[in-house]
């Protein structure tokens, strides 16, 4: 078997095992955010699936549905702006993607998802539970510029 037609058979098994109907749509974004190396916009991945012939509104279902079932994390980073991000990379992966920390330059706007080891952050426990952490800066290419 292909590795391209292995990667669509276990992108298959994880919206089945999810109670989702395996469609092309949500086969192509949920794959599409699982190659994607930042969060990506409903308008990012809408144009990316456009000459799939997959429209915007079917895109913000699929979104809708994945973030429904836990197979994909929405976020506001502070711009008003959706962007999502998948929980899982594989059918036999169940938590390879934690929440995580993100950079937003606020320079050029890129994303960049950290792990948990770049921040440390010690919060009391009556803080309760942090959702998300974003740091704002500037990205490795724009704070060399301004050198």
């Amino acid at each position: 078997m292909a590795p391209k037609a292995r990667k669509i058979d276990d992108t298959r098994l994880m919206l089945r095992d999810s109670g989702l109907r395996a469609t092309p749509a949500r086969i192509a974004v949920l794959n599409l955010l699982a190659a994607a190396s930042q969060p990506s916009t409903h308008q990012e991945i809408s144009e990316r699936l456009e000459s799939r012939g997959i429209d915007k509104s079917t895109v913000f279902r699929a979104l809708n549905d994945l973030t429904e079932v836990g197979l994909a994390r929405r976020m506001e980073l502070g711009d008003h702006v959706w962007r999502y991000e998948p929980t899982r990379v594989s059918a036999n992966d169940d938590d390879s993607q934690q929440p995580h920390p993100h950079l937003l330059c606020i320079d050029c706007g890129t994303i960049t998802c950290l792990s948990d080891r770049d921040v440390t952050l010690r919060v009391a426990k009556s803080v309760g539970v942090i959702e998300d952490i974003l740091l704002k800066g500037h990205c490795p290419h724009c704070a060399a510029k301004k050198e």
